[in-house]
């Protein structure tokens, strides 16, 4: 057994640490409450609250960082340049987030600045994050002259980590769901805690939190299997992230959620934004896969083949 765990420490700690944090966290968020739908506060501390949402999504991305950091090590980075970029890409993101749902958030008014950054009744979009995290990597990868394609591969697994995460947040604060299930099996197979939570206005709403978080967990494992095989090069990751999140998220989550929560109504030329920007999304993964990887990049090198040899 010690031979076994010993050959297989990389493997525990690099996957199996953040999966048991991110089951202890839905584990404390939930069990000790006695009733639902939840609070959705963490901590009360009188002058000020620190919501699940939060919670989550600061998660999220401590487990995309932590993850992206042994990548780091793996092919022979040096880990401070992580920290650097981790200082303007998280700001920066939240930013962009929230200058995305303002941009095409068509029910409420923003007279003020101070109604622009006001984020205690909601208003975030994790494709505001994507965009603006995207170009701050083009953007820093030049600066620090790496490799963009690589650093690319590796924030593709972070990026589906902190989404799976995040949901969570939603979840708590009975947000993003889809209409009510009109199916008795789907509402029998729900676990009962989630089941519960998404009892709104008396009817069982389908949990899009969840489909979406499942979705994008079966795209993290094949990326992580792909990712260590000779089977796509570098660069290769980061399209096929789009390709599968923008696919979901525009195809399957977004539709489902039409008729659902009612703040969920971002609009771009009348039409849903999230469903485009999806699309978008996804057309941009296979451009990047089929033309500029293909025809505009020579000398691609497989991700495997740029770990270097480390020891413990």
């Amino acid at each position: 057994m010690n031979e076994l765990i010993k050959k297989h420490k990389k493997v525990l700690l690099g996957y199996g640490l953040p999966l048991l944090i991110f089951f202890v966290m839905i584990f404390l968020a939930v069990v000790p409450q006695s009733g639902v739908p939840y609070n959705n506060i963490a901590v009360d501390l009188g002058f000020a609250q620190i919501a699940w949402y939060a919670v989550f999504i600061l998660t999220g991305i401590s487990l995309a960082a932590y993850l992206t950091y042994n990548e780091f090590k793996r092919v022979g980075w040096d880990t401070e340049v992580l920290f650097d970029g981790l200082l303007y890409a998280v700001p920066l993101s939240i930013v962009g987030s929230r200058l995305y749902y303002v941009l095409f958030d068509p029910v409420d008014r923003y007279d003020s600045f101070i109604d622009v950054i006001n984020v205690t009744n909601g208003g975030l979009s994790i494709h505001g994050a994507v965009i603006t995290a995207f170009i701050f990597v083009v953007i820093f990868t030049r600066i620090k002259k790496i490799n963009f394609w690589l650093l690319a591969d590796m924030l593709a697994i972070g990026f589906l980590v902190g989404q799976i995460v995040g949901r969570w947040g939603n979840f708590m604060n009975q947000e993003a769901y889809g209409p009510v299930i009109q199916s008795q099996w789907i509402i029998d197979i729900l676990p009962g805690f989630i089941r519960n939570q998404m009892m709104i206005s008396g009817f069982y709403h389908h949990p899009t939190f969840l489909y979406e978080g499942l979705w994008n967990f079966l795209g993290l494992v094949l990326l992580l299997v792909a990712r260590r095989k000779r089977w796509f090069k570098v660069g290769d990751t980061m399209g096929l992230y789009l390709i599968w999140y923008g696919l979901g998220r525009g195809a399957i989550i977004e539709p489902l959620r039409v008729g659902g929560h009612p703040t969920d109504a971002l609009r771009m030329f009348g039409l849903p934004a999230n469903i485009i920007l999806s699309l978008g999304l996804f057309m941009l993964g296979g451009i990047l896969l089929i033309v500029i990887k293909h025809y505009l990049i020579k000398d691609q090198k497989y991700y495997v083949d740029m770990l270097v040899e480390t020891h413990d």
